[in-house]
């Protein structure tokens, strides 16, 4: 798995509402640098970050 992959994986899951601005612009960077392709391991670990609520859209960064 990929460091870029790997580092977001370790922050956990997003904050949800409770996210401060800085959070999700941080989260987005994080997620945005991840280059596609990615493996089939590195879509089910990012995958499981998400929940129901997408993080103000962060979650868009997987589609």
């Amino acid at each position: 798995m990929r460091p870029e992959v790997q580092a977001f994986v370790a922050g956990g899951p997003p904050s949800g509402w409770e996210a401060s601005e800085g959070e999700v612009d941080r989260r987005d960077q994080q997620l945005g640098a991840i280059a596609r392709p990615v493996t089939r391991e590195e879509a089910k670990a990012l995958v499981s970050c998400f929940g129901p609520d997408d993080c103000y859209g962060v979650a868009w960064g997987l589609s």
